[in-house]
């Protein structure tokens, strides 16, 4: 019964829910089609998940510090645009090796100039997150205002990789989960963040490197978004300063975090719970054409899975605390 008790206020009970939704949609497509679960469909929704799990897991280590960054999408967008500076068709490797360098310089800047507006500027983290949105956003459009910048096909080939309808970027992206899951349980790091985002003065004291779990999580999302805008810019095989092209993943990627019981009051969260967060809410946009239904179901499950979610979730930890010190916290 205690070890009951312990599942149900812990941080993988809705990672066990989401998991069991994303089996029932997937069952209740294909009863009604019969193509959802073909070769090509689960290729096509494991391409598309990938990207916005990628822009997740960076979303999930701002929010585990009790922050939020809503720049990603844009950052995303960003990315895409750089790439078709040096990945253009008839660009060589120099080019390449130079735009690998160009964006994650992109993401470093974006990242550290965030965290020191809210570490050093004392600015909420969603104004300071909102403020790089619309700046990088600007950037974009003045970059490229209409699609050009055609991506060599070598490079889309390359990014779009699979092992059968198995994309690779989705196989890199459940290692990276695990790996980050097993660092927040099991390492020094990983407990500050999780202190940090519980209480920040308490883990100050306790010796936690506060300051630096706050810049190092931005950096890391915005890191994470740039991958994610690699994958992006892969499918889209096009630079393009369009913000409605990525401006989307910023909503997504918070939802699908919360849907994996991430407390938007950090300190709590599992990166598996994000990965699945962001698999149910793209199996859910792939479903909508099979099942004939309107579009606008491509926002109210999500919102109503969100609230429901939130609510069951939160219920369920009533009155557990964060401890410490002792190698726990809630």
């Amino acid at each position: 019964m205690r070890r009951a008790r312990r599942f149900i206020s812990g941080d993988y009970l809705p990672s066990s829910v989401l998991a069991l939704l994303i089996v029932l949609v997937a069952v209740l497509t294909q009863a009604d089609s019969g193509r959802f679960l073909s070769s090509y469909s689960l290729h096509g929704t494991l391409l598309l998940a990938s990207v916005l799990a990628f822009v997740s897991l960076g979303q999930l280590v701002v929010l585990m510090t009790g922050n939020i960054d809503l720049s990603v999408g844009p950052l995303m967008g960003l990315t895409t645009v750089v790439t078709s500076f040096f990945w253009a068709t008839g660009q060589g490797t120099g080019d390449l090796v130079l735009g690998i360098f160009v964006v994650i310089g992109t993401g470093l800047a974006v990242g550290l100039v965030i965290a020191g507006l809210v570490r050093i500027g004392r600015l909420p983290s969603v104004l300071a997150s909102l403020a790089a949105y619309i700046v990088i956003q600007g950037i974009g459009l003045l970059l490229r205002p209409i699609e050009a910048g055609e991506l060599r096909p070598d490079i889309t080939g390359a990014i779009n990789t699979s092992i059968g309808w198995m994309p690779v970027a989705a196989i890199a992206a459940v290692v990276i989960t695990i790996a980050a899951e097993l660092l927040l349980r099991r390492s020094r790091a990983g407990l500050e963040l999780r202190a940090v985002g519980s209480d920040e003065s308490r883990a100050h004291r306790l010796g936690a490197h506060v300051n630096l779990t706050h810049v190092a999580a931005f950096v890391i999302c915005s890191l994470f978004a740039v991958a994610a805008g690699i994958m992006l810019a892969g499918q889209l095989g096009v630079g393009q300063g369009d913000p409605a092209a990525s401006s989307s993943y910023t909503l997504a990627s918070i939802t699908a975090v919360v849907l994996g019981g991430t407390s938007i009051f950090g300190g709590r969260g599992s990166f598996v719970g994000a990965l699945l967060g962001a698999l149910l809410l793209t199996e859910v946009v792939s479903a909508i054409p099979f099942l004939h239904a309107a579009l606008s179901w491509n926002y109210w499950i999500p919102g109503i899975l969100v609230l429901v979610g939130a609510g069951i979730f939160s219920r369920a930890r009533g009155g557990r605390r964060a401890v410490l010190g002792t190698g726990e916290v809630a």
